[in-house]
């Protein structure tokens, strides 16, 4: 460090505009200034070098001309002051206090010191413009202090959402384990029924001596039972090889959504490209053509685009939307035959519908429960026959829930939903050649019998974590439009009016208390050929039911 006598000449302008405010009143910058230059020291210090020290006793006030200080508290850097003009030691001389921190140079430094003494001898009401300046400087770094709370805030809910985020994912990963518990536990026992069921009483067999006729059919019968049981394994193969060269173009600008599908879609071995932009989406499909396309809601522009240059590929709609939000603003958009609907706070439920969905327009397989539940589940049967029938099978359904162990709150639900799909089976899918409607309005206490043709099969299952019930017809007349057609009527509906549709005696409230039972309604419908509603419930108790999602398949 060296010091001497700082000449007027030299005393940097911007220096003079920096400490000139003109905030101060009159010439009272300026007069301090003259008053300040020939009684000031200039000190050049090295990187490095103390200017001063926490306990110090400061004399003296100290401006920076040239270079770079540091702050330190502690270990900690705390402020870095690069500004010609900037001032330090102003604190420690109002407070009379020892330094509260070490001041350091950060590079090589000029500063101006002056003394207060050598000041007080010579100004008279130094005191008055000494404060004005700190007051001055004070506001400064408040002002400075208040952005770096700003900052802090930011920076603080930014760590606050990446932790948030990182919970999730760890929700997310634990859910993936109980699933594949689950579904290990059941693929074991699967696995093990078919040792002691059929693979040792085949070897039994073949231990025995007599009877080889009865003998040989005992084991034809045991090695169907064994391919029938191991079928599920042999198809999510065959699954697994399609989808290897499949190309999949997502069209999602929200980055979380885009971050979920990936994840998805990640572990299905297909090829997948993200765009964020229409714009990049046509681009996308002008270059190469892909296999499905996923659309979020606010990207329905891009299926106007594929519609005029016929382009051919699998539309997905994909959105977070309720049921009630989005099924009226899609309905010029007749031509999408799939849509999908998320969950915006459960990834786990979301990246199980997106990986399914991907499985069933490869694949062509829409149908089926056993899509949405782990692996090894048993599933049970029930025939729909007839109009008496139908409280029957759903006290069957609900007692052997109760045996489960399926909460009450749960179990009533399904019994809304099993009457209504029931009702739908027998009353309002069977139609004619002609796809004249045969029984759709007769009265519902009014008995039906359905041909060996016409029946139509209940079926439902559980993996613990989710339940599925499901009901299936031979018609294949259930049109997207219509499910829109009377959820939207029954979702808008004035309230007290009563809800009138003609050639439907229900108005389609029956959809609409399936909806509004379930956590996810799948409609799956090959045209004049097959329907089926399938209907799950998230078993896991710390969740409140709040919305449903729809889901729609049509091949």
């Amino acid at each position: 460090m060296t010091n001497r006598k700082y000449d007027f000449s030299e005393f940097n302008q911007e220096l003079l505009e920096a400490i000139r405010d003109p905030k101060l009143p009159g010439n009272a910058g300026i007069t301090l200034i003259d008053e300040l230059t020939p009684l000031g020291q200039m000190l050049r210090f090295t990187q490095g070098d103390a200017i001063l020290k926490t306990g110090d006793l400061n004399d003296s006030l100290y401006f920076l001309i040239e270079g770079e200080i540091a702050i330190v508290v502690g270990q900690e850097t705390v402020a870095i002051l690069k500004r010609k003009g900037d001032i330090i030691g102003e604190m420690s001389i109002i407070s009379k206090n020892l330094c509260s921190a070490d001041v350091v140079a950060a590079a090589p430094t000029i500063m101006l010191k002056v003394g207060v003494e050598e000041l007080k001898e010579k100004s008279s009401d130094y005191e008055l413009l000494l404060y004005k300046i700190f007051c001055l400087t004070l506001t400064e770094k408040l002002e400075n202090t208040n952005v770096k709370a700003h900052k802090f805030e930011v920076l603080n809910r930014s760590l606050e959402e990446e932790v948030q985020r990182r919970t999730n994912e760890l929700k997310l990963g634990y859910k993936k384990l109980e699933n594949m518990y689950a579904e290990n536990i059941l693929m074991v026992n699967k696995l093990s029924t078919l040792d002691e069921d059929y693979i040792q009483s085949s070897l039994k067999l073949l231990d025995q001596a007599t009877e080889q006729g009865s003998k040989l059919d005992a084991l034809k019968i045991n090695l169907k039972l064994i391919q029938k049981s191991l079928s599920p394994m042999k198809e999510l193969k065959s699954q697994q090889e399609q989808l290897k060269d499949q190309r999949v173009l997502v069209v999602e600008s929200n980055p979380k959504q885009r971050n979920m599908i990936k994840i998805a879609l990640g572990g299905t071995g297909v090829k997948v490209d993200m765009v964020k932009t229409a714009e990049e989406a046509q681009e996308a499909l002008k270059a190469s053509a892909c296999d499905i396309l996923f659309l979020s809601a606010e990207m329905l522009e891009v299926a106007d685009f594929v519609k005029e240059q016929n382009i051919k590929t699998k539309i997905v709609l994909m959105t977070e939307e309720e049921s009630k939000e989005y099924i009226s603003k899609i309905k010029q958009y007749h031509f999408i035959s799939n849509i999908v609907a998320t969950k915006e706070d459960d990834r786990a439920f979301n990246i199980k519908s997106i990986s399914t969905t991907v499985s069933k327009m490869t694949t062509g397989d829409i149908f089926g429960i056993e899509k949405y539940l782990n692996w090894g589940i048993d599933v049970k049967e029930f025939a729909v026959t007839n109009s008496k029938e139908r409280q029957d099978i759903n006290d069957q359904v609900i007692s052997h829930l109760t045996e489960l162990g399926i909460r009450s709150v749960v179990r009533t639900r399904c019994q809304i939903v099993i009457e209504e799909l029931l009702m739908n089976a027998i009353y309002d899918a069977p139609v004619d050649k002609n796809g004249t409607p045969l029984h759709n309005s007769k009265s519902r206490t009014e008995a039906v019998v359905l041909t060996p043709d016409q029946s139509g099969k209940l079926r439902f299952a559980t993996d613990g974590l989710y339940l599925a019930i499901s009901v299936e017809d031979p018609f294949g007349v259930f049109k997207k439009e219509t499910i829109f057609k009377y959820l939207e009527t029954n979702y808008f509906a004035e309230e007290g009016k009563e809800v009138i549709h003609e050639g439907k005696g229900g108005a389609g409230k029956g959809l609409f208390m399936i909806t509004e039972s379930a956590d996810l309604v799948i409609y799956n419908v090959s045209p004049r050929s097959k329907t089926e509603v399938i209907v799950l419930f998230d078993l896991d108790p710390s969740k409140e039911k709040k919305s449903t999602s729809l889901h729609y398949f049509e091949l």
